[in-house]
Order: structure tokens, then sequence, then C-alpha cells
């Protein structure tokens, strides 16, 4: 199979790239700068130069593909509709052909969940932040009555390779010597390793139901007070923590304070996946986060 990995440079969509490439595709991905191409380049990906803001430039490529996975994070600061306009493009170029089109959303839709596991059933309430995600997710969906094998993934909050939001509270502790909590710390965080997202969203594009949205979460529920210090003893500061209120970090503090369990049931049973990386907590006090700590502690 061909694979159009449309952001395939970020954080999420060099997991999909290595997860489609390990199971025997021909991933493809977009670059929108020469620092970009040389990215892909060194990994072996093939590169086309478009850019998700310039639809134009990605519909060759679109129509070239046999499956297009959108990961592009612009949704949630997204004044020029950079999302919806890309979507259009691939709207176009796919309609009729059966073929699949991805969109990586967030489970922050959900909003604060409660105790009861927030499925893919479970009507979103989604902060001011993710609004716009929730519009982009229909427009993604709604491509199923025009012959695209559309889906959505709902990552939680993805962490792994010294990278993504848990990267805030290691880089607190390196620098101020406490891991900084946004509210109260109580509230729990749904998450996902990126190297599991990877291979859900590979999964998905082989075998993942048309019209379906799909949570990829491990399911731990780990509270962010725990994640923050596993971090601080990873970052060599003892565990030490402080606290932020969320409205100082605006809409995004107010997502990352969100108490929120979710069920990846349905990813398990539709796509036979099963999670493997090491839970956040032991990323962080002992993977990937170690070498940033150390190194900028030491220097």
């Amino acid at each position: 199979m061909n694979a159009l990995i449309i952001g395939a440079t970020g954080y999420v969509g060099t997991a999909v790239d290595e997860a489609l490439s390990a199971r025997g595709h021909r991933t493809t991905g977009t670059a929108r700068s020469e620092s970009a191409r040389a990215k892909l380049d060194a990994r072996g990906t093939a590169v086309v130069r478009a850019d998700a803001s310039q639809p134009q430039s990605l519909e060759a490529a679109i129509k070239a593909a046999d499956a297009v996975v959108y990961a592009v994070a612009v949704t949630d600061a997204d004044p020029a509709g950079v999302d919806s306009r890309a979507l259009r493009a691939v709207r176009k170029a796919l309609a009729g052909t059966e073929k699949t089109f991805i969109y990586v959303s967030n489970a922050w839709v959900y909003g604060e969940t409660g105790d009861e596991p927030a499925t893919e059933t479970t009507r979103p309430k989604p902060p001011a932040m993710l609004m716009r995600r929730l519009e982009i997710e229909k427009a993604a969906l709604d491509m199923t009555q025009i012959g695209v094998r559309a889906i959505v993934v709902r990552p939680g909050i993805a962490y792994g390779r010294a990278s993504g939001i848990p990267l805030m509270f290691v880089q607190s502790a390196r620098e101020r010597g406490a891991a900084t909590i946004v509210g109260d710390g109580f509230n729990r965080w749904a998450t996902i390793g990126i190297r599991d997202l990877g291979e859900l969203i590979a999964l998905a594009v082989e075998r993942g139901r048309p019209g379906r949205p799909y949570n990829a979460v491990n399911g731990d529920r780990f509270s962010q007070k725990e994640i923050a210090i596993a971090a601080s003893r990873g970052a060599g500061a003892d565990g030490a923590t402080t606290h932020a209120p969320e409205e100082l970090m605006g809409r995004f503090g107010q997502c990352v304070a969100l108490d929120q369990v979710i069920s990846g049931d349905r990813a398990r049973e539709d796509l036979g996946w099963e999670p493997h990386d090491p839970s956040i907590i032991a990323e962080l006090e002992s993977g990937s986060y170690l070498g940033i700590a150390g190194a900028a502690l030491a220097s």
C-alpha cells in the first residue's frame, strides 16, 4: 500500500511513518522546507514538496496514494482555517475512490469524563480550545458518504522519545528544581506511548472500520501529580513539584487540567491492537527523557 502522511516530520507523523514502514507499506511524507525534506530523506521516506496551508500542493500526492493520514496539529489555534481547507482538498481528491483517510484528532474532545470511562459513543464535551477539532472530525467522517474509508483517531496525551506534553515537567524540574503542575494535579490523564500510537494508526489504515472514531489510549489512569513527580525524579529534582494556576496557561492549561478516564476497547476489538510501550511513569523515571534532563543538568 502507498500511504501519504501529511505532517510526516511531526511527533505523531514520524511514529506513523515508522509503523507503516515496519508493516511493509510504502510511505511518502509531505515536506514544506528543506530541513523537513532532509529528515524524511534520512529515514528513507519518499518526499513530496507540499504544505497543508497550500491545499493545491497536496492534490497530486493525495490522488497517487492508497491511504492518506492527516497528522498536522494546527486545528486548535488555526484562525486561517488550514485544516478545513486541507480536508476539502482531501475530500475532492478521494471522493468515490474507496481509499482510506485517517484524521488524527485528540481525546481532549471528550472534556471532563468523571469516573465512567468515555467510549467512542460518549458525547464529546470539549473545552473551547477543542471546539474546532470536533468540526474537523465531522467533516472527515462525513467523507464516508462520498466513497471514502474515513476514520478518526483520538489519541490521549502522547509520551516517549523525550518529547510531547510531558516534556514540560522535565524542563521545569531541570530549570527550576521542581516540575510545574497545572492546577491541583489530581486530574487523571489518558495517555498513549508514541510507538503504540503509531502502531494503532497503522492498524486503522489496514483494517479500521469506515465512519468510526477510535480512542488511542493505553488504559492507565495516573494523575497529573503522579506524572509530574516521576518526571521530577527522572530529571534529578528528587520528586519536587510546584503548582501553577491553569488560568496562567490559558486554554492549553484548561486542557492539561482535564480529568479524563477513557476506554480504548474499540481499538483492541476492531484492530487487534495492544499497547506495549512502558507506562508514562516508567518512561519519565528511567526512559527517553533521562538523556535530556541529564545533559541539561550537567551543562
